[in-house]
């Protein structure tokens, strides 16, 4: 009898197996650490979205500062020279700004929010127009779409208190099903 052979599909499929089995514990303390951070930042959504875009600020003052030293570094031989200046110098007054004001910067981070939603609900509809053509259940993408594009709209209405909770709460809600299928599937590893 012949042995069986794997693909490289299959032996990769083995090999994330095997990790995970190694490593159940790991994930599980992390999904758990995952799922109470979530909790948290449902119970406090205005010290969840103030840390969130402090952390934002810092990082787009951090990206401003490493832009800037990359174009200069990279001398006058580099073509985007002006460009990198000032996309560097944006990056990090942009940061600067949000680290100042905290609840501008919320109130930034909801509107983008609010236009990913908007344009997520719309990218859906064209979805479910095309399984409505093809035969297929559409109406469960087409509730999505109208569930995204509520939601953008209710964030845009109720600017600027809705940037006080949305970050921090989105962000939970995000955590939490995020730590729960990781939890799920390392003890499913086990």
């Amino acid at each position: 009898m012949a042995p069986a052979t794997l693909t490289p599909t299959g032996e990769l499929e083995r090999d994330v197996r095997r990790h995970l089995h190694n490593h159940w514990k790991g994930y599980s303390v992390q999904a758990v650490l995952m799922i109470v951070a979530g909790a948290l930042a449902i119970l406090v959504p205005f010290a969840a979205t103030l840390a969130s875009t402090i952390f934002f600020g810092w990082l787009l003052a951090a990206l401003g500062v490493v832009g800037l030293a990359a174009t200069v570094r990279a001398g006058r031989e580099f073509g985007g020279r002006g460009t990198g200046l000032l996309i560097g110098i944006v990056t990090l007054a942009l940061g600067i700004l949000i680290i100042a004001d905290p609840f501008a910067g919320a109130v930034a981070l909801t509107t983008m929010l609010a236009v990913y939603l908007m344009l997520l609900g719309l990218a859906t509809f064209a979805m479910a127009n095309a399984f409505r053509v093809s035969g297929g259940q559409f109406w469960l993408l087409a509730l999505a779409g109208v569930v995204n594009i509520g939601l953008a709209l209710f964030l845009v209405v109720g600017l600027p208190g809705t940037a006080v909770w949305a970050v921090g709460l989105f962000l939970g809600i995000s955590l939490i099903s995020s730590g729960t299928s990781l939890l799920f599937a390392a003890l499913r590893a086990r």
